[in-house]
């Protein structure tokens, strides 16, 4: 008895793990199942994804294709609105004329001022030249002609000037410029004299003055 029981619990025992396993193999097929599954919905979403980003760039590549025909009109519109305020300005020609001078000619001309200037120096060193012998030859002449007293004279200029020629030639200056004043008051007092005389004509001029108190003597 005992070993039937024995056999009936072991049969129940493999009854009942053959059941397990077959609800084991049951759940394992079902989470495959749902594996699978969600495999299938995470394709699906990432295809919504790529579907979605398309769609984005396509979008914006319709945007870009609306837009630049308007941006092609409103460029356009500027050039014609700046046309019409060119066109609306009176137009004015401007004709320039480019003269070349060859390389040749401007030589010629540069040649040719050179030698003028030579020319020029020339000249004026003859000239110098001239003018220094004509006063060699005038003050040899007033020599020769002079008496002892304005030989005597002369030398000590001559000599006074080769000494310090600034300083003579300055003191020259100042005695010609205060001949030049009193020469200048000379002319005054004699035009106010004679101003003075067209008023009241008894009046003697000065050169009249000098030559009676001359004649009183």
């Amino acid at each position: 008895m005992e070993q039937k029981t024995m056999e009936k619990v072991l049969n129940q025992i493999s009854e009942e793990q053959l059941q397990n396993n077959q609800e084991l193999r049951s759940v394992k097929t079902v989470q495959e199942k749902q594996n699978q599954a969600l495999e299938k919905d995470r394709e699906q979403i990432n295809l919504l994804n790529r579907n979605m980003e398309t769609m984005k760039t396509e979008q914006k590549t319709l945007l870009q294709r609306v837009t630049a025909p308007i941006q092609q009109i409103e460029a356009f519109g500027a050039e014609i609105k700046e046309h019409s305020e060119l066109l609306k300005k009176p137009l004015t020609q401007e004709i320039v004329h480019v003269h070349h001078v060859p390389r040749l000619l401007i030589a010629t001309i540069a040649l040719f001022c050179i030698g003028i200037g030579i020319s020029m120096g020339w000249y004026q060193t003859g000239q110098r030249l001239n003018q220094y012998l004509k006063n060699d030859t005038k003050w040899r002449r007033l020599s020769l002609d002079a008496n002892v007293s304005l030989t005597k004279y002369m030398q000590d200029v001559s000599d006074s000037v080769e000494q310090n020629p600034d300083k003579i030639r300055e003191e020259v200056k100042a005695e010609e410029e205060h001949n030049l004043q009193v020469w200048n008051l000379q002319q005054k007092m004699k035009a106010d004299s004679a101003e003075m005389r067209s008023l009241v004509p008894n009046i003697p001029t000065i050169t009249n003055m000098g030559n009676h108190n001359t004649k009183k003597k």
